[in-house]
This record gives C-alpha cells, structure tokens and sequence, in this order.
C-alpha cells in the first residue's frame, strides 16, 4: 500500500515548520507530526492553533528563546550529579522564557482562553533563575565570586600566572642564543622554552617535549619549576571548588526536577504551535473547520508545495450525498494534481495544521487511501497493472465509511474494455462501501455512471480548446473530453494519421459521447459566463442602492438640522416677544395701555406657541406607543403623559413635549425598532458619566471603529473638550485605521500621546 506521507511529500511540509522552532523538543514535535484519528484531540489540537495564529497575527512573535530538553539534562544529572555551567545557564533560560511568555499573555489573556490556561499552568522559578545567573556568567562559565573560595583561589592564580610570565620573559631573554623561536609554549600544562635541541645540554629543566623534526626541544627551566608546580596546584584547587559550586546548583535543580520539565514542555508545547502558526502565514493559511459529518469541502484550495505565483486555486467537494467525484479531461491537465492537492490538506489538518485555502470544512478520517502515480514494482516483479491492483485489492479489503480513497487512472494498464469494466465495477463497491472518493478517469462508462447516480458527481479539468492548453482549472459538475487527438495534431502527429483515428472513432460510434460532453461543456460555460455577468450586475445595483441609501440619509440628516434651526429660531421670537410684553406689564403704570389688554396680548403669543399647526387627530394615546407628528415630518415613542400633554422620544434621538392631539399612532418598522434602539443606546451614553479615555486594544478594526464612534459622538453630546484613544503599537493597523477615521472628522484635531500619554501606543483628541 502507497505511503501517504511519502506520496505527498509531507517531509517537506514538516521540514518548513522545522525552520520555525527554536526549542529542543519543539523540534521533536515537528519530526513526529501524524495523522490524528481522535477528534476530541484534533478539535483542540486545531483550537490551540487558531488561537495562537490570530494572536501571532494581532501582536507578533511570542517570546520563545532556544531551548533544550530538560527531561534529557535531568536524567543526565541523576547519572553524573552535576551539570554543566552551559545546561545550568539553559535552565535559567527557561524560567526567564516563561516569565517573558506570561507577561506577554497578560495582556491580552481574555481574547485567548486556551492559551492563557496554558501559560498560568507555569512553576515560578525565579529564586532558582537568581541562584544559577548568580553563579554563571552570560559567557556560560562559573563566576570568580560564586564562592569566596573560589574567588580567592583565582586571585592566587592570575598573581601566580603574572610572576611566571615576568621570569619566564627575563629567562627566555638570557636564553636568547638558544632559542628556535622567541615565545614561551605551554607543555602538558607547563609553561616550556623552544631550545634548539643543538644547546638543550646549555639549559638546566625538566624536558617536555620534541619537535617532529627533532630541531627543538621543549624545555621547563628550573627556576620556574616550582611556580609552575604551584600553578598546577592552584587549578586543581580552582577545579575542584568549581565542581563542588555546580554540584550544589545541580542538587537545587533536582530538588525541583518536576517544575523544571512541566515548564519546558509548556514552552515546547508553545514553541509547536508557533512554527505551526509561523507556516501558516507564509502560506497564508487557515484552520479548517472541523466536523463529524463526511464531507470534504475546500474553497480557492492552493497545493502548499507549488510556486504560490503559479498555482491555481481550485474548489473541491465531497459529502455524504455526493461520496465519489469522477475526474476526467485531458492528460497534464491537472488530475494528478488535483488528487494530491485534496490529499495533502486533508492529512494537513489531520494533522493539526492550518491549510491554504479561502474556506474549509473537513471531517475526520479514520484512513486516507491512495493509488496515485507509476504503481509499477519491480521489486516485486509486478507490471504497473498488476501494481496497481495489488493496491486496489488490498484498499477495498480495508475501506470503509469513515475512510477518504483518491485514485488516479483507475482501470488502466490493461485491455481499455475489461480495464472500463472492472473501473465501473469498483466504483459501484466504493459506493456501497459509503466511504469518499475521488476517482480520475478517462472511461466513458464511469462518465455516464455518475450522470445517472446520484451519490457520484462529475468533474473535469478544463482545456482551452483555441489554445489546445491545459487551464489546471478544476470544476466539478461536469465531465471532460481526453482531447487526445487535438493534442497529437499540436505536437506534430500527421494530419493523415489523425484524420485516420477520428474515422474510426466514427465508424466505432465511440466519439458521440465526446460530441456531448463538448455541447454540455458549452451550456455549462455559457451558463457561468451568465452567472458571472449578473453577479457583476448585482454587484452595480447594490453600490447603487447603498449610494441611494447614504443620499437619503444625508437628505434626512439636513431636514432634521433644518427643522431644529426652525424651532430655535422660534423659541427665540417666542421668548422676545414674551420677555417685552412682561416688561410691559412692570411699566404698566408709566403706560397709557389697559392692563387686560397687555393681558390678552400675553395670552394670543402663548396660544400661537402651543397652537396645532396642521394635523389634529382624535385618538386614544398611551405611554409606549409609536406615534407620528406630522406636523414635524417625525416618528417617535411616547415616553410619559401628563394631563393632554406627551413627552415623546424621537428616532433622531432627542425628546421633546407636544399635545396629544397631534400625535397619529402608527406600527413600527423593523428598520425603526433598529433606530430607536441606537436612539436608546445614546441616551444611555450621555446620561451616565463618560470616560476621558477608550481602549481599544485587543479588538479588530472593524470592531473598533464602531466603538470610537459612538464614544466620539457622546463626548460631543458631553461638550469634552480632550479625550485619549488607546490602541497600543502592534502592527499598526489598528493605530492607522483609527487615524484615518479621525481625518475624516471636521470638528476634532488629534495627536499621538506624549510620553506621559502612552506615546505612540495613544492618540490625543482634541474637539474645536
């Protein structure tokens, strides 16, 4: 049976997340990547990783430094008792990883759920973090001070070392006649003179060593020897304090084993699901939806291992109603392709992979089963028919519903009618089987099996017939023609020779079938050709609509402000004339006019306030009824009635008094009921008190400029005069999206923050 993993190059998949991780077991969860067939485990699994993915893609990198296997170093530790100054420096690593990992989750913990239960899962380390970095040095060698011993000792040594270099320099120099070069070596870890071996008898010393070509001898004069002896002592006691230093750091370590391996598997865990994460953006993909039903669906699918310039994007289907796709058309048409492409999202996500395509729904498949490519085995002896049905044997033997089948060319090799028979003979078991396939095939009776049933469907790859070119376009509700004999013309077969074949053909009645799938091809593409002209009419007149819409919208914005300044200025004569007819009555006696005359006059101008324009109705009003007042042209609710009096609430959002006798009750649209919510929504805004600040991080843009404008319009409505945005760095979407919003307001002038202000993470507003 052909491996899937091989069949598909997964290796490369694998080695391209490889690329991405930087811890020690991290890796090791790459290597071993497989298929899942639990889906409780896949569904987390797939989870974890649209978390991490959305949060890679919002913020950036997680904080993830190399890292080692702690459980190896652990268990090493237990064997010899001591760790190395370069594993203690690793283990610090981890604390501080974790420590930054935490910080970084913090911020955002409420929009990632799973990946914040994973990160509080982390041991608090950070005394053994101190003692270890107390002890080694950035350079991952032990401190001179990490223990006063130590530091003595190597005060001794470097004092030591500074006398042997003074006497050596004077030795070498009274020596200067014998020696074959002019710099001391060190011998067996002793300090030597290069003597030519012509005078070594002129050098009282201990000899170390000879050249190979016995010209010079290595010598150690006898008035260094005891303070080479004592350098030797020196290191041996700086040795054996070093490995009593890191013995004790190793028993610490031990004594917290447990905290040290959960912490490094979380981090590896973490490390995973970033590579994963990381190749998911370079491919630009997504996390599939997952499903317990059958089906395969992938839209705008892209093959991960061809030239993102040059593949084309194709969508697929298969579900419980439509189990087996026939593939057909010409050859390099795409087939093949099209099979390994299906595959090899399928075992992606089964894998717990992201996959590049637009839109995917997937269900979990207990078995993905191939035939695909040159079946031959010579090994074995087989012909490429026999191959290939030693593997088609051993398939239906094991398929069953939850399975996934893709074939290529099956039934070929052999005699073209038994191989069409035996092709339709196997179809019709898959599809008794209930498993989903898909099937590429040149054989008109799969053709025509799949016209006539309804659990299989038709596809091809379509072929520019005025170009004789494969389009690598995959369609699924149609079969395709071989375009055998048009290509053999392309490619020089002579003319004679196909004119031979299409006779034939003809005389055989084996090219009717081709005549009908070209008059269907036609109507299909005719019909998309249709469907795809009216969806650009569609997309004409909903631009048109909205347009109409915005115009309407504006037109009722202006009435409304129109009808506003109307009021006021009629407030306002009201007002005047009321404010001179009291100032009357106080000069009354210094006036010629009757007092029931200024009266009467007071009393016309508060009857010419409160008089019915032009509408009076005659009806029953009560408190929460939808009324019109078609003397303003307006809609609202009414709120509350005192005597003949209604407090009503318009749908622009403001609220005034009115008698009931010019109020017409009437249902409220849908559209309406939308507005007076929003009406609401504001009333709440303006009458509880309003912060000087928003925060917007952690949302989308289109999340938040909803929000910055229904904050900018309540500040208005408050009369703020400065308010700040908070929309933190990131990549910078958020900040410009934001901005951008802002220019388009002409009543506000705005600023990046200061550095009291939250700098370039804030935008400071300021209303004119």
């Amino acid at each position: 049976m052909q491996d899937i993993y091989s069949t598909f190059e997964f290796d490369k998949i694998k080695d391209f997340i490889y690329q991405y991780s930087k811890t020690e077991r991290g890796r090791e969860y790459v290597l071993s990547l497989e298929m899942i067939t639990d889906f409780e485990e896949l569904n987390n699994k797939l989870e974890d990783l649209k978390e991490v993915l959305s949060l890679i893609t919002r913020y950036g990198e997680m904080p993830i430094e190399p890292s080692f296997d702690a459980l190896r170093l652990i268990d090493e530790a237990k064997k010899t008792g001591i760790l190395s100054p370069r594993d203690l420096d690793m283990i610090a690593q981890d604390v501080l990883t974790s420590i930054n990992l935490y910080s970084f989750i913090k911020k955002v913990e409420l929009m990632y759920p799973r990946i914040k239960k994973k990160i509080s899962s982390f041991f608090d380390l950070t005394n053994l973090e101190k003692e270890i970095h107390r002890v080694i040095s950035s350079a991952q060698a032990v401190k001179d001070d990490a223990s006063p011993e130590l530091l003595a000792i190597r005060r001794k040594i470097k004092k030591t070392e500074q006398l042997l270099q003074e006497k050596i320099s004077t030795i070498a120099l009274s020596y200067s006649a014998y020696l074959n070069g002019d710099n001391a070596t060190i011998r067996e870890g002793h300090l030597v003179l290069p003597i030519k071996t012509a005078y070594k008898n002129k050098i009282g010393g201990i000899v170390y060593d000879v050249s190979d070509s016995g010209n010079t001898t290595f010598i150690e004069p006898l008035e260094i020897v005891q303070i080479n002896n004592e350098l030797t002592s020196l290191k041996v006691m700086e040795n054996d304090e070093v490995r009593k230093i890191l013995k004790a750091l190793t028993s610490l370590c031990l004594l917290q084993e447990g905290e040290i391996i959960s912490n490094n598997e979380i981090i590896a865990e973490l490390d995973f699901l970033s590579a994963k994460a990381m190749y998911a953006k370079e491919i630009d993909a997504d996390v599939s939806e997952l499903t317990k039903e059958s089906v395969v669906h992938l839209e705008k699918a892209r093959h991960p291992l061809i030239d993102r310039n040059k593949v084309v994007a194709n969508t697929y289907h298969l579900d419980e109603i439509k189990r087996i796709v026939i593939i057909s058309g010409p050859n390099a048409g795409g087939k093949t392709v099209s099979l390994k492409t299906v595959g090899l999202l399928t075992l992606m996500n089964q894998c717990g992979l992201a996959i590049p395509a637009l839109k995917a729904k997937l269900g979990l498949f207990k078995h993905i089963f191939i035939d695909i490519g040159d079946n031959q085995s010579l090994s074995d002896n087989l012909s490429t028919f026999s191959a290939h049905m030693s593997h088609i044997g051993e398939i239906v033997s094991l398929i069953g519903g939850k399975d996934l089948l893709l074939i290529d060319e099956l039934g070929t090799g052999t005699d073209p009618k038994e191989g069409e028979a035996l092709a339709l003979g196997i179809t019709k078991y898959l599809e008794k089987k209930k498993c989903l396939a898909m099937i590429s095939s040149h054989f008109d009776a799969l053709k025509e099996y799949a016209f006539l049933n309804e659990s299989l469907d038709n596809s091809s790859m379509l072929f520019d017939e005025e170009n004789l070119l494969p389009t690598y376009i995959f369609r699924q509700g149609a079969p395709g023609k071989s375009y055998a004999l048009d290509v053999a013309t392309r490619y020089g077969i002579d003319k004679e020779i196909v004119k031979d074949a299409k006779e034939f053909l003809t005389s055989k009645g084996t090219d009717t079938g081709d005549e009908l799938t070209s008059i269907l091809l036609k109507k299909i593409n005719e019909a998309s050709k249709l469907e795809k002209e009216l969806k650009a009419k569609e997309e004409v007149l909903s631009k048109q609509e909205k347009k109409l819409n915005n115009d309407t919208k504006m037109l009722n914005e202006k009435r409304n402000h129109l009808l506003e300044e109307v009021t006021e200025k009629k407030e306002k004569m009201l007002k005047d004339a009321k404010e001179e007819i009291d100032d009357i009555i106080s000069k009354l006696s210094n006036s010629d006019m009757k007092l029931h005359e200024v009266i009467e006059l007071k009393h016309k101008l508060e009857e010419l306030e409160e008089a019915p324009e032009e509408y009076i109705f005659d009806e029953v009003i009560k408190e929460g009824d939808y009324v019109s007042i078609p003397s303003l042209d307006m809609n609202g609710k009414v709120m509350r009635i005192n005597g003949n009096k209604a407090k009503i609430q318009s749908d622009a959002g403001f609220s005034f008094d009115t008698d009931i006798s010019k109020l017409h009750k009437i249902e409220r649209k849908a559209e309406e009921k939308v507005k007076a919510k929003k009406t609401e929504q504001y009333e709440r805004i303006i009458n509880t008190s309003l912060s000087l600040e928003l925060n917007l991080i952690g949302l989308y843009v289109d999340e938040a400029i909803p929000e910055l404008e229904k904050y900018l319009d309540a500040c208005r409505m408050k009369h703020l005069s400065t308010v700040r945005i908070i929309h933190g760095y990131g990549s910078g979407a958020l900040r410009n999206a934001v901005r951008k919003y802002l220019d388009k307001q002409k009543d506000l002038t705005y600023r990046p923050g200061n550095e009291h202000e939250g700098g370039g993470g804030a935008t400071v507003i300021n209303f004119k």
